[in-house]
């Protein structure tokens, strides 16, 4: 599964999501220190509109949809750790810390209160 592959497969879902290359960030699974997860890197400008998060798993054929309306974090340069402006983000993809940021520096944020679905492919 790719980003336009899964961008696609949420728009056409009927749910009334337009996700589009600009407001869509996408990871697949990765390994990190003995954790499995997703990497993104995300724009602190990009926080004042609604972002759309696409995190696959190939392992798992699935793909989870999390929406952050835009605003709703209050300073997100003080929950991620960021470097030149860009918030740096690591999901972990394994329990019990499923979908929390995991990145040092960072407010270990929880992304599960986020989503918006999941889908098979």
């Amino acid at each position: 599964m790719n980003k336009n592959e899964a961008i696609a497969m949420v728009n056409q879902s009927g749910k009334g999501y337009v996700l589009t290359e600009r407001n869509t960030f996408f990871a697949a699974v990765v390994k990190k220190e003995g954790d499995e997860g997703w990497w993104l890197n995300i724009p602190l400008s990009a926080f004042g509109k609604d972002i759309h998060i696409l995190l696959s798993s190939e392992k798992a054929k699935l793909f989870h949809h999390l929406l952050i309306k835009g605003r709703s974090l209050l300073s997100p340069a003080m929950k991620f750790r960021c470097k030149d402006q860009v918030a740096d983000i690591f999901i972990s993809a394994a329990s019990p810390k499923r979908l929390v940021d995991q990145v040092n520096g960072g407010s270990k944020h929880n992304f599960s209160k986020h989503t918006v679905g999941e889908y098979r492919f």
